[in-house]
C-alpha cells in the first residue's frame, strides 16, 4: 500500500475512537470490531472480498495506532486524512453479524458446507498468509452429460450418477488476526452439492501449529524467559522473542522470580504476550566472585524470607 493510499484513511475514524484515545481504548476498539467483522463472521448479503478488505483496514488501523512511532507519524500528517472507510459502509448496510447456518422453515434448501482444516504457524496467524487447498469436487460427467437418463445409466465413467470426482484447487487469503479454532467462511466456494445443484460454502478451520517457545492460551501467548541475578536485581533491557520477531523488554530493578510482564498487542488477534521471568544463579564462582557475594551477604539488611514459616 502506497503512502498516498494510506494518507486518505483516518485510522481513528475506522476504529471509532477519538484522536486522544489511550492505548487501552485502541485495544478495546479493536476487540469490539474483531468480534463484529473478524474472519470468523459472515454478514448476510455481503461480498466476502469486501469483508476481507474491511478486516484488513481494521488491522492496519490498529497496528498503526498501537505503535507509538507509527501513531506519531500518522498524527503528524493528520490534515491529509479523510473519513472514507469501507467499514462504515458495511456497518451501515448490515444490522450486525449473522453466523451462517441452516435455512429456516419454508426457505429453499442450501448446499452443504465443506469444512477444511488448515494448519498455520504462529507467525502466519499473526501476520496473515495465503494457502492453497485441494477439494475433491463433483463435476458433470463428460461422457454422458446431456444424454437421456436411460442412456446415462450405461455410462462406464459415472455409472448413471451424472457426476464424477475431480480435484479442484483454491487459493485462500487468510488475514492477520487468526487464532486456534477460528473459522473462516467463504460463500459458494465449497464442493458442488448434487442434491441442490449448487456449491456450498467453504469453511476453513484454523489450526495453529504448536510453537517451541510459546504456549497459546486463547488469544494470549505465554513464555518463560531466563534472566541473570544481576538483571533481576539491577534491572536491564533484554531482547526477547515474539510471535513475529524480537523486541526489547525492560526488566524493572528488584524483579522477583516468577514476575509476569504483559506486552500488549503482541498475541493473537489483539491479545497480549505474557512473559514470566526465571532468575538463573551462577553455576560456578571464582574465589573473587564468592568473596564479593559474601561481602554483599554480610552487609545486606534483607529480612529473613523464612520467618513466617518457621
Amino acid at each position: 500500500m502506497t503512502d498516498k493510499e494510506t494518507s486518505h484513511k483516518n485510522h481513528y475514524y475506522t476504529l471509532g475512537i477519538s484522536e486522544d484515545a489511550s492505548t487501552e481504548d485502541i485495544h478495546d476498539a479493536y476487540e469490539r470490531l474483531y468480534q463484529k467483522f473478524g474472519p470468523h463472521v459472515t454478514l448476510s448479503g455481503q461480498d466476502p472480498e469486501m469483508m476481507l478488505k474491511t478486516f484488513k483496514e481494521i488491522t492496519e488501523a490498529y497496528e498503526t495506532l498501537i505503535n507509538p512511532d507509527k501513531r506519531k507519524h500518522f498524527d503528524s500528517t493528520g490534515s491529509m486524512h479523510s473519513s472514507r472507510s469501507d467499514l462504515r459502509k458495511l456497518w451501515a448496510q448490515s444490522s450486525g453479524p449473522k453466523p451462517a447456518g441452516p435455512a429456516s422453515k419454508g426457505e429453499l434448501k442450501i448446499a452443504r458446507d465443506t469444512t477444511v482444516t488448515i494448519p498455520i504457524t504462529l507467525k502466519e496467524a499473526i501476520k496473515g498468509t495465503r494457502k492453497e487447498v485441494t477439494l475433491k469436487d463433483s463435476v458433470p460427467c463428460e461422457d454422458c452429460s446431456g444424454l437421456k437418463p436411460l442412456v446415462r445409466m450405461q455410462c462406464p465413467n459415472c455409472h448413471g450418477i451424472g457426476f464424477t470426482r475431480a480435484d479442484r484447487k483454491e487459493e485462500i487469503d487468510l488475514p492477520g488476526g487468526m487464532y486456534h479454532g477460528v473459522e473462516v467462511r467463504i460463500p459458494e466456494c465449497g464442493t458442488f452439492d448434487t442434491q441442490t445443484n449448487k456449491h456450498g460454502d467453504l469453511v476453513i478451520k484454523i489450526e495453529v501449529i504448536p510453537h517451541p517457545q510459546f504456549v497459546i492460551v486463547e488469544k494470549n501467548l505465554t513464555c518463560t524467559i531466563p534472566v541473570t541475578i544481576f538483571e533481576a536485581v539491577l534491572g536491564a533491557d533484554i531482547e526477547i522473542p515474539t510471535g513475529t520477531g524480537k523486541v526489547v523488554m525492560k526488566i524493572q530493578p528488584l524483579s522477583q522470580n516468577g514476575r509476569v510482564y504483559r506486552l500488549r498487542g503482541l498475541g493473537l488477534a489483539g491479545g497480549d504476550q505474557l512473559v514470566t521471568i526465571e532468575i538463573r544463579i551462577p553455576e560456578k564462582l571464582t574465589a573473587e566472585e564468592k568473596s564479593l557475594f559474601q561481602r554483599i551477604a554480610n552487609s545486606t539488611k534483607m529480612a529473613d524470607p523464612r520467618k513466617d514459616i518457621l
